[in-house]
């Protein structure tokens, strides 16, 4: 599986859980998870993306320059149709490409990387918030059957299959 396709899968899983919530369900504080909500865990990575792919073509990304869209954070109508709008834009991506990652919102900072280091980043940052969002989804939803993928790393499936074999 190439990393867009990666991309395409992780964010294909969020879709299933947003399609089976309600807007209160998606906003709602969690405890267990420092008061946070699933909508403010979908939103986190649906706005790395979403730099990732407007940033991109000026050759450089700051993930710190996300716009934090309440919308996306309180409606899953709302995240579903910016994760489609990713998915749809995924397939323009030259990997190769070589930018600069800034780590500031003042872009003081630069680190050398590439579209593809940076893709397989959120690949991971999203696969860790679809892991927390799991928990919330067993306190808010524990009704919702999850596939057993949601929220594992690759890596970590195929030892699980090496352990079971």
């Amino acid at each position: 599986m190439n990393l867009i396709q990666g991309s395409i899968a992780v964010l294909t899983q969020s879709i299933f859980y947003l399609k089976q919530l309600s807007a209160s369900e998606y906003a709602k504080k969690i405890d267990l998870m420092s008061n946070s909500t699933i909508g403010q865990h979908s939103r986190h990575f649906i706005e790395f993306y979403q730099c990732l792919l407007s940033q991109a073509p000026n050759l450089e990304v700051n993930y710190c320059l996300r716009t934090r869209d309440l919308n996306i954070e309180e409606d899953p109508k709302a995240a579903i149709v910016a994760i489609e709008t990713i998915i749809t834009n995924l397939e323009n991506l030259d990997l190769d490409t070589k930018i600069f990652l800034y780590t500031s919102k003042l872009g003081d900072e630069k680190i050398p990387s590439t579209i593809a280091r940076e893709l397989h980043y959120n690949i991971e940052h999203c696969i860790h918030h679809l892991a927390l969002i799991k928990i919330g989804l067993k306190i808010t939803r524990p009704d919702l059957v999850l596939p057993e993928s949601f929220g594992v790393a690759p890596s970590t499936l195929n030892y699980r299959k090496e352990l079971s074999s």
